[in-house]
């Protein structure tokens, strides 16, 4: 039931949250408190029978999940090379050269999303019940799911969701 509510509130919210974390870009991210029930709202999105793909997608296999994740369709190509830069559509990659404690899985989500800080004791991650540790990122759900959520944040936060994968 708590998993639903997350989802559906991810899909409603509809702007960026999280991705991932700081790797010190021109901009320092920084956490701040966000309130979770100013986030939560009816669903908006109907899914959707049909989606359409964008042309010479490299990793269409994950184009379905994200839209379940709360993905909007015009921003499959965008994820969609996110991914394949990230880790060439493969669900296990570790890169531990990253700060924080590596990034993990098919959008490389940062440790720093999931390792306890000030404002999230257990971790941003876990506060809103995506996860509980940094290695269930290795799941594709998870992973698109928390990449949204930071997106998200990021959005909301720097009006750019996908600061947290500039290089």
């Amino acid at each position: 039931m708590v998993r639903r509510l997350i989802i559906a509130t991810v899909i409603a919210v509809g702007v960026g949250w999280l991705l991932t974390p700081p790797s010190l870009p021109k901009k320092q991210l920084e956490l701040v408190p966000l309130e979770i029930t100013d986030t939560i709202f009816e669903p908006a999105v109907e899914f959707k029978d049909r989606i359409e793909l964008p042309n010479d997608m490299f990793c269409p296999e994950w184009a379905q999940l994200a839209i379940e994740t709360g993905w909007q369709e015009e921003d499959l190509a965008k994820l969609d090379s996110v991914i394949h830069r990230e880790s060439r559509c493969y669900t296990t990659v570790h890169y531990d050269q990253d700060p924080y404690g590596g990034s993990y899985g098919l959008t490389q989500v940062n440790a720093f999303w999931c390792k306890p800080t000030d404002l999230y004791p257990t971790g941003y991650l876990q506060a809103f019940g995506i996860l509980e540790t940094c290695e269930e990122l290795y799941s594709p759900r998870t992973n698109l799911l928390a990449a949204r959520l930071i997106w998200i944040y990021s959005q909301s936060r720097y009006d750019d969701g996908w600061l947290p994968w500039q290089k």
